[in-house]
């Protein structure tokens, strides 16, 4: 084995050793009822949602006929 494969294999392991443990952190902050981040999660997603259905309702005549 060379030295790049195993700083490929160790980088690889950190790698998902920090996406596992952040997995199970943000899963646990979401699932936490009182959780400020998991309020401002959902806020985030509402308002995008609410800004992407406005502009569909602006743009409706445009798509309108498409849909027809």
């Amino acid at each position: 084995m060379e030295k790049t494969d195993v700083k490929g294999i160790v980088n690889d392991e950190i790698k998902k050793f920090v996406n596992d443990s952040l997995d199970k952190e943000i899963r646990k902050i979401l699932h936490s009822s009182n959780s400020a981040t998991r309020d401002e999660l959902i806020s985030t997603i509402k308002n995008s949602i609410e800004a992407v259905y406005k502009v569909l309702w602006q743009k409706r005549e445009m798509w309108k006929t498409d849909i027809k």
